[in-house]
């Protein structure tokens, strides 16, 4: 790898990791906007743990684990459905899954929150969710890694085979 190929591969982690710091930081501002949204009354039509199998390129079997929550609720007579729980859901431990199934089963009354602008838009649980933490981390750990590398690149200290 030339001294500008590897330039170039450190500019590509620090990009992803800048924009995943980026994406981060537009969802915070969401996650404590919907913390003053409305509520309304909304029931939920289907709860269930969801296991997800990982895609045949992977032989470990591993899978993932989601709450598949769907709800419904009315605002100004006109009907919305959702599956939302946060803003930002990603797949989790089946403990967690399960735990978040407990806590909405089926035909049970829930508060939903929803968007004032955009009446299609809702969650049960507003505020921050754990998966914006998760995309700080990780968009960190990407920029990090990217700055580094090109720091090595560029005072020589990667050694590349000609």
């Amino acid at each position: 790898m030339s001294m500008t190929a590897a330039s170039l591969f450190s500019l590509v982690f620090i990009v992803i990791g800048g924009a995943m710091i980026s994406y981060a930081i537009r969802m915070t501002g969401r996650a404590r906007q919907s913390l003053s949204w409305p509520s309304t009354e909304g029931e939920i039509a289907h709860s269930a743990v969801l296991y997800k199998t990982e895609t045949a390129a992977t032989t470990s079997g591993a899978g993932t684990y989601k709450a598949d929550i769907s709800y419904r609720y009315k605002i100004k007579g006109v009907n919305y459905s959702s599956s939302k729980i946060s803003l930002l859901d990603f797949s989790s431990t089946e403990g967690r899954a399960e735990s978040i199934v407990r806590n909405y089963p089926d035909k049970s009354t829930v508060r939903v929150y929803y968007n004032p602008s955009d009446f299609s838009e809702s969650v049960l649980e507003p505020g921050a969710a754990g998966g914006i933490t998760l995309l700080y981390v990780l968009g960190g750990i990407f920029a990090t890694a990217g700055l580094f590398f090109l720091i090595m690149s560029l005072t020589g200290h990667v050694h590349t085979s000609r």
